[in-house]
């Protein structure tokens, strides 16, 4: 077990249905994160999904995220739509939040700490990160490790912004 998967394990728990983030295997392989406020849809126990030699296994993760979702009578959410917009576009993003925790709104979150966030950027630094909505973008207003980019809540923020941060990513 790497001195990461220890830290993190001693932050949100083994098992854990927090969500400290989510990418396609090596987190350090991760440039660019998509960071918001905390997860809607936990996707089960977290550590299901974790292997030290391989990372993260998004694939199996998602089936699990949809397969949550359509219990629930809901397809994928407008925030999930423009991060696969996002994926489709930029190799290497990672998903996170601020706070691990999982709830369906702000109001109804659980007592949290931003404890695996902190984690993981101390521990992986990407080189661009998109802070979606307010509060995300508040918490890394002093963030000076990259390029910090804002937008509007992925739920609500149109395509067109989503293009706009894509094009500057693969322009510049």
């Amino acid at each position: 077990m790497t001195k990461f998967e220890t830290d993190l394990a001693a932050i949100i728990g083994r098992p854990s249905n927090q969500r400290p983030f989510v990418c396609k295997g090596d987190p350090s392989a991760s440039d660019i994160w998509i960071v918001g406020y905390n997860a809607a849809t936990a996707g089960g126990d977290w550590w299901r999904f974790w292997s030290a030699e391989s990372g993260f296994d998004f694939a199996a993760w998602r089936m699990d995220y949809d397969g949550e979702r359509a219990l629930r009578g809901k397809n994928a959410s407008a925030t999930r739509l423009r991060i696969d917009r996002f994926a489709n576009a930029l190799p290497n993003i990672l998903e996170t939040n601020i706070y691990a925790s999982p709830s369906t709104a702000m109001a109804n979150m659980p007592v949290s700490t931003t404890a695996a966030f902190d984690l993981l950027l101390e521990t992986f630094k990407p080189r661009v990160i998109i802070a979606h909505g307010v509060p995300a973008a508040e918490h890394l207003q002093d963030w000076s490790g990259g390029k910090l980019i804002t937008c509007p809540h992925l739920s609500r923020a149109g395509y067109a912004v989503v293009d706009k941060i894509i094009e500057e990513l693969l322009t510049n």
